[in-house]
């Protein structure tokens, strides 16, 4: 076999594997998730108010049945430079003594998310990690 034929045929062999395992575009779930989201009327959620910001993503969520991993849950207020800030604890079920922690800072720029919206996250985290953040 001379050099442009394995070449050739090497190249058609990397298309026909290329082809087995990738698709062009986006994932079809995700596609059809972008899809509802474009044939929506309403305003992008940078052209609105915080409050009404945080509306929409509380009320895309309220329709979505969880069943969330088992884990304690608390809450406690701390004070930072003479300011309270609120804390939750979310901890591994039934698990006692010392464990590492890490903080989670809710996305959304300050303005969206908080741990209602991001309880399900959170418990996966600590679950998987046998860690227990603040949130």
């Amino acid at each position: 076999m001379n050099t442009f034929s394995k070449v050739l045929t090497g190249t058609l062999l990397a298309l026909s594997i290329n082809g087995a395992f990738a698709s062009d575009g986006v994932e079809h779930n995700t596609q059809a998730f972008l899809d509802v989201l474009n044939a929506g009327t309403g305003k992008p959620l940078e052209q609105l108010s915080p409050k009404d910001a945080r509306a929409v993503l509380t009320g895309a969520q309220a329709g979505v049945k969880l069943t969330l991993p088992k884990a304690d849950v608390s809450q406690k207020t701390i004070q930072v430079d003479g300011q309270p800030l609120n804390l939750t604890i979310v901890r591994p079920a039934g698990v006692k003594g010392e464990l590492p922690v890490f903080m989670f800072f809710h996305g959304g720029g300050w303005v969206l998310g908080d741990f209602p919206t991001h309880e399900r996250l959170v418990r996966d985290l600590v679950t998987g990690s046998g860690q227990r953040p603040c949130s």
